[in-house]
């Protein structure tokens, strides 16, 4: 007969229980709600989401026969209209016109730059192209996308942004850059918006030749935050794999300080996409995708359908997003702050999977751990007994 204690088979049973349920549940869920203990520096904030809602009316007016899309002349008419925006703020701002091709069809980056005697960079990026097709449009599923979400929303942030950033510039220890890619939303979901074309071609063109933009020896980058989809009605951002996760962490938590819990929620949907900071990601840029869920949330179910309208867009949202990234930029780059505490240089990166395999392994972990506790329980029994 083998020796048996009690105490020990008991402890023995809590250890397993520990160890193969118990742990592998509540590290990830740890490490998905946790959150970074920063306080916001307590400054007041300019962004006007009312502003912003008539720069996206702008955008959705300049051209409504061809409204963004790429090689014609609504695209044109809309940069052109950045370019006047941005004049009307500093007539002697840097800008450029990135000129690239898709397919034969002649495309066009407008990058507009702040704060040039410094030698660190944050960009704030956004697409402005509107997609050709509706391709999820039941209805008119051949009819462009007004975009006024998918593309102006955006563009409209980061105007409004670069009115309250140069009011406060001789005060930010940091070059920031405002750009706009185009070719970005032509690729396929059921069908393409533009044929044979795929996904952030703008981006991809852009950072392939960033050498063209940047002085590598004296000049680095800190960040890239992209906007996309933030000025609907109900928003509500997500968890974005791709996105360097303390930067995207410290957006969300500088998003909580300011009171927009719902917009910034605790538990997040978590899920990679595509997107124009992933080939910053590439070229070793932390980067950041500010994005809601855009493909299953009946909240705002308007994606590439002609429904992206102006009727789903909200001030709020657009004052949301704007006031989160003013704080951000306050918070870092601020002179004489030297009391903000947050993950600055954005070198930590911990992603979690996607959500749906993420809640079948949650599942699935505990009817493993106790499968295994049983069978450990029957043989210790069996053995007692021998």
């Amino acid at each position: 007969m083998v020796f048996f204690n009690k105490k020990n088979y008991k402890l023995t049973i809590i250890v397993f229980i520990v160890i193969i349920v118990v742990i592998p549940i509540v590290i990830p869920i740890f490490l998905l709600f946790n959150n970074n203990e920063i306080t916001n520096i307590d400054i007041e904030l300019h962004f006007n989401g009312d502003t912003a809602y008539t720069y996206v009316a702008d955008q959705l007016n300049i051209n409504t026969t061809h409204y963004r899309i790429p090689g014609t002349q609504g695209r044109e008419d809309c940069a052109q209209y950045f370019i006047t925006k941005f004049q009307q703020i500093d007539p002697l701002i840097d800008y450029t016109l990135h000129n690239f091709t898709v397919l034969s069809v002649e495309c066009q980056n407008v990058l507009f730059k702040m704060n040039e005697n410094f030698s660190n960079i944050v960009i704030l990026g956004t697409h402005y192209d509107s997609r050709a097709k509706a391709t999820k449009d039941s209805t008119n599923p051949e009819l462009p996308v007004p975009g006024a979400n998918d593309g102006a929303s955006g563009s409209a942030v980061l105007i409004e942004l670069a009115e309250v950033l140069y009011s406060r510039m001789n005060h930010l220890f940091v070059q920031i850059w405002f750009l706009f890619f185009d070719a970005e939303d032509q690729g396929y979901d059921y069908s393409h918006g533009i044929l044979d074309w795929g996904w952030c071609k703008g981006s991809e063109q852009f950072v392939l030749e960033i050498d063209n933009f940047y002085n590598s020896s004296e000049e680095d980058f800190d960040a890239m935050i992209l906007l996309d989809m933030v000025g609907g009605t109900n928003l509500r951002f997500i968890n974005e794999q791709h996105s360097t996760s303390s930067l995207l962490n410290e957006l969300f938590e500088t998003g909580r300080q300011l009171r927009f819990t719902n917009a910034f929620p605790i538990d997040p949907t978590v899920s990679e996409i595509t997107d124009d900071h992933v080939a910053f990601l590439h070229y070793g840029i932390p980067s950041a995708d500010l994005i809601i869920n855009f493909w299953d949330d009946p909240a705002w179910p308007y994606h590439h359908t002609i429904n992206d309208d102006i009727s789903h867009i909200s001030n709020n949202s657009l004052e949301i997003t704007g006031k989160t990234v003013e704080q951000f930029i306050y918070n870092n780059y601020l002179n004489d702050n030297n009391q903000f505490q947050g993950n600055y240089p954005w070198s930590g990166d911990f992603n979690l999977l996607d959500s749906e395999l993420f809640l079948f392994i949650i599942i699935l972990l505990p009817l493993v751990g106790i499968a295994v506790v049983v069978l450990f329980i029957r043989s210790r029994s069996k053995r007692v007994n021998i």
